[in-house]
């Protein structure tokens, strides 16, 4: 089910990150192939000064969640537990939910994928990609709008799955 106005290319990653972290022994350790790592010598804007490792899932646009954190899961599932070692040895691990956003898109993350994501116990972070707005006045049109109208929902249960 396509949801009206939502993020488009929902992904969910799991990210490793710390300043000493060594890509390399992360996939040694773990037994999985991420699908972005880099050193914490890179040049980078992203974390500069850490190294990196994540598994990205993508899903179809404007689609929601529950695809890509389900596959997420089932590829983290088998080896939980040494990346809960990873965190207790001091690196930042996280989900991260991420999409590309327009002025006035949202998303909705439905019960299922709200008690998949659980299952990691991990901290959840929202991410967006968004172009810059044409205009200077469009900064601001991510405020409510003053008349109220922002709390009113259009959400049925069959959007929110």
């Amino acid at each position: 089910m396509e949801l009206s106005n939502s993020w488009g290319a929902p992904q969910a990653t799991l990210l490793i990150t710390g300043r000493n972290l060594n890509p390399r022994e992360v996939t040694d350790e773990l037994g999985v192939v991420p699908t972005f790592s880099r050193e914490a010598t890179a040049v980078s804007s992203f974390r500069p000064g850490e190294g990196c490792w994540a598994i990205q899932v993508t899903g179809e646009p404007h689609r929601g969640f529950d695809a890509p954190i389900d596959e997420l899961i089932d590829l983290v599932s088998p080896v939980l537990k040494e990346v809960q070692d990873l965190r207790r040895r001091g690196h930042a691990v996280r989900l991260d939910l991420s999409g590309r956003v327009r002025s006035g898109s949202r998303t909705v993350l439905s019960p299922h994928a709200l008690a998949r994501a659980a299952q990691l116990e991990l901290p959840v972070s929202l991410t967006t990609d968004a172009d810059p707005p044409t205009r200077s006045e469009d900064v601001l049109d991510w405020l409510p709008a003053a008349d109220g109208s922002h709390r009113a929902t259009s959400d049925t249960p069959e959007e929110l799955g």
